[in-house]
């Protein structure tokens, strides 16, 4: 079943002076493309279209960090509330994946805390993620969740980039697509700044060459 997700057109960015921004990031951002209020809007209907597909079946939330930690927070608490009546628990784990330097996949990829994949054996996970652009990191953890031997799994995005991808991989639930600029906040860092931001915002090229090497 397809579901809609709101669409960023390519030319479309709010002025940075129109919102509040930490006095630490002044300079270093172009645009916003995406307030946090219409963030979490949007998350709260994704829950719901969540719920509505996986019904009331027990379900296990992976977050995968660090990137997604907002989103994931941010779901877990719209999923509460759309699941009041479901009898049946939802669970949450957590695991790190790492494939990025700078502004470029470097087409390395390490998961860590496998050991915690075992508990989800037989089980329908929902796969929580911040970005999906070439889909090499989340291919290649489906598939290490179907090597432990995961019942089935959804994946849940925050957003969707509109580039090629290098693998094809299942966007089961995007929040936003969105065009093919760099973009940090709601979690999603550049060298580790930036995930306290709380607008989905793009970096402007003195900000990038500012945290480049740091």
């Amino acid at each position: 079943m397809a579901h809609t997700r709101a669409v960023i057109p390519d030319d479309f960015e709010l002025p940075v002076e129109a919102f509040d921004i930490p006095l630490c990031y002044q300079g270093d951002l172009s645009g916003v493309v995406i307030p946090e209020g219409l963030v979490r809007d949007r998350v709260r209907r994704l829950a719901k279209d969540i719920h509505a597909e996986i019904g009331n079946k027990p379900i296990a939330l992976l977050c995968v960090l660090k990137g997604s930690y907002k989103f994931f927070t941010a779901l877990v608490e719209e999923l509460t509330n759309a699941r009041s009546a479901c009898p049946e628990p939802m669970t949450v784990d957590f695991i790190r994946v790492k494939s990025y330097e700078d502004q470029s996949s470097t087409g390395q990829i390490q998961i860590m805390g496998l050991s915690n994949l075992d508990e989800l054996k037989g089980k329908s996970v929902l796969v929580v993620d911040d970005i999906s652009d070439t889909g090499r990191t989340l291919a290649k953890l489906l598939t290490t969740l179907k090597e432990t031997g995961v019942e089935k799994t959804w994946t849940a995005l925050l957003l969707s980039k509109r580039v090629k991808r290098v693998v094809d991989v299942p966007e089961d639930f995007v929040a936003f697509e969105i065009p093919d600029k760099f973009i940090v906040g709601y979690g999603l860092d550049y060298n580790q700044k930036f995930r306290d931001l709380g607008h989905i915002c793009v970096m402007s090229p003195s900000g990038i060459e500012k945290y480049k090497n740091n």
